[in-house]
């Protein structure tokens, strides 16, 4: 039943302020969640920025074809949308386009140049990606077209030849906060380029008015929630909650939400998947006309759509994973400190099964499928924090084609025939950096909440310290002795695991998604510890509230 071998209990001695302790166990600060707009930095702090701006300004004052060329996840298709709307609110005469995951894979290639040119671009603009693209920025140049890179990406190499890059993870860059998403750099850019076209309460205004673009790649990309990250954040939910974008509205009403109040969870699991399943299964295109739409009728159909294709995502991931599953067999029999397999999956879900999989055997994961085009492989790779699997695939890139991405998450293509050498090359690579320890899947637990603490009081306290996300998770607590008062399966097909817990003379419901197994193991009168996320019980109401179960520990008989 046990999830987690080890419970990391950051505090487990009396507390007096349970928001006090949380915080300090993160070697944070309530001053530090209280962002402003002082905590913004100045974007011509930004290596090549005052170039960037320069050109860009140049180019719409003389009516030169910019072509913005972003890429197919939320963070891609915003950054693209963020950009676009400040192009055409100055009058520039600009187009864009967006890669197709099948066709195109990740980033600007040759023939991605060659569709701007057609287009009539003397300046085309990569955002959320770029620093990788050698290939098309050497084409770019030999045909007299510049570029500018607005990136987020990791540097791995020199750098390509362009007009300007504008990356805060450059390694000549002093940008002082690097943890920008694609869409968060892409806004800097606005915000400097919009000095030269807006001023005083239009341009602040304006600027305001994008940030639910910028929440919604921000979260979706998985970045700290953190610095300018937060402030994006905050302000872009508030934005977001009146937002007059009329495919965010209809984005917002497929998703079931019309007036509740939205927070960073809701990005990232019930708008953010809606946004990426255009790229997944079909066009990236889909996902940035809803967001670019001035017609109520078409959002609203485009958002059907999206919702639709998202239904069959969810069907597709749960064959997938099942599938995956198998291939790898059980826990216990998994060697490599990394797991690299192969077989015919839908190239848009190969990264949700390497998170699967990298959650399940606590291990990084690589997913490859021979769907993609030209006879390649299209791979997509998730990892735990001691490892940087783009720097892993780095050391490999001998075997690929293409490769690029973060130190959590990374992709590639490369040759078939190429599978079984890359494969072995970074489980080599994997099993000579990742120690045995760093494999023990690890808990951390903020403290263990004293019973009384079961209130929504506390849930409002932990509200203050939204948003939560990447680089300050939801709190996770635990409570030792928990006596089982009764337990069950519920949902659909009777998926999930529901009991009534008692302790400490308090009855608390408690949640495990996607565990109805426990349902046969856990019987009332039982006994055990129990690690959670505490929320309000919607369900049952006046005031209560349950516990979302992240790892149980049951007693044995007799202990």
């Amino acid at each position: 039943m046990r999830r987690y071998p080890i419970w990391n209990v950051i505090h487990d001695d009396p507390y007096d302020s349970l928001i006090d302790v949380l915080l300090a166990g993160r070697g944070l600060t309530r001053a530090e969640l209280q962002v402003g707009p002082e905590s913004l930095h100045p974007p011509e702090q930004m290596q090549d920025m005052t170039a960037a701006v320069a050109r860009l300004e140049c180019a719409v004052r003389a009516r030169e074809k910019i072509v913005v060329y972003g890429d197919y996840d939320v963070d891609g298709v915003c950054s693209t949308t963020v950009l676009m709307d400040f192009l055409e609110h100055v009058g520039a005469d600009c187009d864009c386009l967006l890669p197709d995951r099948h066709k195109d894979g990740y980033g600007l290639k040759p023939p991605g140049v060659e569709a701007a040119i057609a287009k009539g671009a003397s300046v085309i603009v990569t955002v959320d990606n770029g620093i990788s693209a050698y290939d098309a920025l050497e084409l770019a140049a030999a045909r007299g077209v510049e570029v500018v890179v607005v990136d987020h990406h990791q540097q791995l190499a020199e750098l390509p030849r362009a007009l300007a890059i504008v990356n805060p993870n450059r390694r000549d860059c002093a940008y002082p906060f690097k943890n920008l998403a694609g869409v968060g750099v892409t806004f800097k850019l606005v915000q400097a380029l919009s000095a030269a076209f807006l001023a005083g309460e239009e341009r602040r205004r304006y600027l305001n008015e994008l940030l639910d673009l910028v929440a919604l790649g921000t979260v979706a990309d998985l970045v700290p929630v953190l610095g300018e990250n937060r402030l994006f954040i905050q302000r872009g939910l508030q934005i977001l909650q009146r937002t007059n974008r009329l495919g965010l509205r209809a984005l917002k009403r497929v998703a079931s939400y019309r007036d509740q109040a939205l927070d960073a969870a809701s990005l990232g699991f019930r708008l953010g998947p809606r946004i990426n399943v255009a790229g997944r299964l079909k066009t990236p295109d889909i996902a940035l006309r809803l967001l670019r739409s001035a017609n109520e009728g078409e959002a609203a159909q485009l958002a059907d759509e999206l919702n639709r294709l998202n239904s069959q995502r969810q069907v597709w991931q749960r064959e997938g994973i099942r599938e995956v599953e198998e291939q790898v067999g059980p826990e216990e029999d998994v060697a490599d400190r990394i797991i690299v397999v192969l077989g015919e999956w839908n190239v848009g879900i190969v990264g949700l099964l390497a998170s699967k999989l990298c959650e399940k055997y606590a291990r990084p994961a690589v997913v490859c499928t021979q769907g993609g085009d030209h006879g390649l492989c299209v791979g997509s790779a998730r990892s735990i924090p001691c490892y940087d699997i783009s720097e892993g695939i780095h050391a490999c890139e001998e075997h690929l084609q293409t490769h690029g991405g973060h130190p959590a998450a990374a992709g590639f293509s490369l040759a078939v025939d190429a599978f079984e050498s890359f494969r072995l090359a970074l489980i080599g690579h994997a099993n000579a950096h990742i120690s045995a320890a760093a494999l023990q899947p690890v808990l951390d637990i903020d403290l263990m909440l004293k019973p009384a603490d079961l209130t929504l009081d506390t849930v409002e306290q932990l509200a203050a310290l939204e948003p939560f996300g990447n680089g300050h998770r939801r709190p996770v607590f635990a409570l030792e002795d928990c006596r089982v008062v009764w337990a069950r399966q519920i949902g659909t097909d009777g998926l999930h695991f529901k009991a009534e817990l008692e302790v400490g003379g308090r009855r608390c419901a408690a949640l495990w998604w996607n565990q109805r197994h426990l349902a046969e193991k856990v019987r009332p009168g039982d006994r055990l510890s129990a690690a959670f996320e505490l929320e309000a019980d919607a369900y049952s109401g006046n005031g209560a509230v349950q516990m979302v179960i992240k790892d149980l520990h049951l007693r044995e008989p007799g202990a």
